[in-house]
């Protein structure tokens, strides 16, 4: 019934490309992060569904805007995202599954497309815009999840998701709009405005109502990586620009502290660190036991170049004791992309962020606040790369 009422949508998404490309970018970036309930809903099989589609909607969104575009010099972004692209298309080729590997290829390639797209809106002085969007998609989930607490209706392990298909997932969303909220904050306060009296409604409010809703939902969904994430951007920007953040954070860990589930998710490291008989291992014990056996498990003619994308997957019943015939992901990146890319991708994706990290440092000397937050955001995912 949803691949049929999604079915009439089609026309005008596909008339809206042409017509406003931003206007759909907006609209997909508005929207998404509310849809994972409908999208895993409608599959058309088990590799391929609406959020495939809505995919390939997003790369042709910035297809559109490269050729429509005024002002943006785009080969910067094209020379950076080049050689991640053809290492990504390479480890297809041998990949142990076709589709499941296209199915990443294409999602990888949306990311290149959201990067463009912003980087042209950004060209275009629509960064404001664009940031002011991503904070209010966050309005359905949060709402979402307060409702999820409020009754008790949270998942299996009593860990918040919201509209989310796992915790871990809404943590890191929520990590990055609490990073816009602040940003889009700071640009409020140093754009000058007519009237006062807007320039106290408008973020001003949002980071007061929204910031610690954003914050109670990271807490409850008890992903220790994005907590760990948190803490180290807030001591960041509380050393450079705000002592008062400082003291903010302290008070939320001294309460955060207090929570059962808070107490015990870091208690739970403590424990099941050692693989024995009918040991039940902690998840991050188990995390690296997987890392290990992969790992380890790997043949040498393979350090190069690897098994190919979804290779660790595929291959997890092979060399995982603990399988018991199930597959299971690495949960770490730079483990995932050792093993089905080899050297040769991480290589590659260790200067892409090198790169990354050089023009924060530059923009840093230029403004900050910006650098800072640049910089903020690139920190924030390989933290989280590690463990998820």
């Amino acid at each position: 019934a949803i691949l049929l009422l999604a079915a009439p949508l089609a026309i005008p998404l596909g008339v809206l490309l042409f017509i406003h490309p931003r206007l759909l970018f907006y609209l997909l970036i508005g929207s998404r992060c509310a849809l994972d309930p409908i999208l895993e809903s409608a599959r058309f099989s088990s590799s391929f569904g609406l959020g495939a589609l809505l995919n390939l909607l997003l790369i042709a969104c910035a297809g559109v805007l490269c050729i429509q575009r005024t002002k943006a010099s785009i080969g910067q972004g094209i020379v950076l995202w080049a050689a991640p692209l053809l290492v990504m298309m390479l480890g297809v080729s041998y990949a142990p599954e076709l589709i499941p590997a296209l199915k990443r290829l294409v999602a990888f390639v949306s990311y290149f497309a959201v990067f463009m797209i912003g980087f042209i809106l950004a060209s275009e002085g629509q960064l404001k815009r664009l940031l002011k969007i991503i904070v209010l998609s966050s309005l359905v989930p949060v709402l979402v999840g307060f409702y999820q607490m409020a009754t008790g209706n949270m998942a299996s392990t009593g860990r918040l998701a919201a509209t989310y298909t796992h915790p871990n997932i809404y943590a890191f969303y929520c990590l990055l709009v609490v990073i816009a909220l602040v940003y889009l904050q700071r640009m409020h306060a140093k754009t000058p405005v007519v009237d006062e009296a807007e320039r106290s409604i408008g973020p001003t409010i949002a980071m007061w109502l929204l910031l610690p809703c954003l914050l109670l939902s990271i807490v409850m969904t008890q992903t220790r990586s994005a907590w760990a994430a948190l803490v180290l951007l807030g001591l960041v920007y509380g050393i450079l620009f705000s002592k008062r953040t400082l003291f903010g954070m302290l008070t939320v860990l001294a309460v955060a502290a207090l929570l059962p589930a808070v107490q015990e998710r870091i208690m739970d490291l403590f424990s099941g660190n050692e693989v024995v008989q009918y040991a039940k291992l902690n998840s991050f014990a188990w995390r690296q036991y997987i890392w290990e056996s992969g790992l380890n498990w790997m043949s040498p003619t393979r350090y190069l170049l690897g098994y190919g994308i979804g290779g660790f997957f595929y291959h997890s019943v092979d060399f995982f004791p603990l399988s018991g015939g199930n597959y299971f992901g690495a949960h770490n990146v730079f483990v995932e992309r050792l093993f089905d890319g080899g050297l040769l991708a991480v290589a590659v994706f260790s200067i892409f962020f090198a790169v990354q990290f050089h023009h924060a440092r530059r923009l840093l000397k230029q403004d900050q606040f910006t650098g800072l937050v640049y910089f903020c955001l690139i920190l924030s995912y390989l933290v989280l790369n590690f463990s998820d």
